[in-house]
C-alpha cells in the first residue's frame, strides 16, 4: 500500500482521469480542483510528449531534505490522498475506500516513525515472496496487461 510513496508515472496513465473518466467527457471528480489543473498543465490533452509526474504532490515534510516528496520514502504521500490530491486513481481508492481509509488516516496523521515502521513490515513480506523461474511463472512487459499463453 506505499509503494507509491516514491515514483513518477506518464501523463499517458492519467489522461484519462483529468479529460475523460469514466467516458464523461470530465475530470475525476475525487480529484482535488486544484491538483488537476496543475496535472492539466503539465499534461495538455492534446499533448504528444509523454511528461513525467511526481507521484507524490506534496513537498517532503523532513525539513532537512531538499529532496522532492516523490524521491523520500514518508508519509506526505498519504497527506495528499486524504486531501483528494492522489495522482493515479488507485492511490486516491485507498483514501476513500472503507477497507483502508483508517489505515491512509492513520499513516497520514502519524509521525513518519509509523510510516517507516509499517512500510518496512511490508517491504520484508514482500521480500519473503519467492519470484517464479524459468517456465514456472509468466513474464509481462507491462505490469498491467496479462499475458496471454
Amino acid at each position: 500500500m506505499s509503494g507509491h510513496t516514491v515514483g513518477v508515472t506518464h501523463c499517458s496513465f492519467i489522461k484519462n482521469r483529468l479529460y475523460n473518466f469514466n467516458n464523461t467527457g470530465s475530470t475525476d471528480p475525487t480529484m482535488q480542483t486544484e491538483l488537476a489543473v496543475s496535472l492539466k498543465l503539465k499534461c495538455p490533452h492534446t499533448s504528444t510528449i509523454d511528461n513525467r509526474v511526481d507521484l507524490d504532490q506534496g513537498g517532503s515534510s523532513l525539513a532537512i531534505v531538499e529532496e522532492p516528496a516523490s524521491k523520500i520514502a514518508e508519509n506526505s504521500f498519504y497527506k495528499q490522498i486524504v486531501n483528494r490530491r492522489g495522482v493515479l486513481r488507485i492511490d486516491q481508492a485507498l483514501a476513500l475506500n472503507k477497507l483502508t481509509n483508517e489505515i491512509v488516516d492513520k499513516a497520514a496523521i502519524s509521525l513518519n516513525d509509523y510510516f517507516l515502521t509499517t512500510f518496512q513490515h511490508a517491504m520484508v513480506k514482500l521480500g519473503a515472496v519467492e519470484v517464479l523461474i524459468g517456465t514456472q511463472g509468466k513474464i509481462r512487459k507491462s505490469c498491467r496487461a496479462i499475458k496471454k499463453s
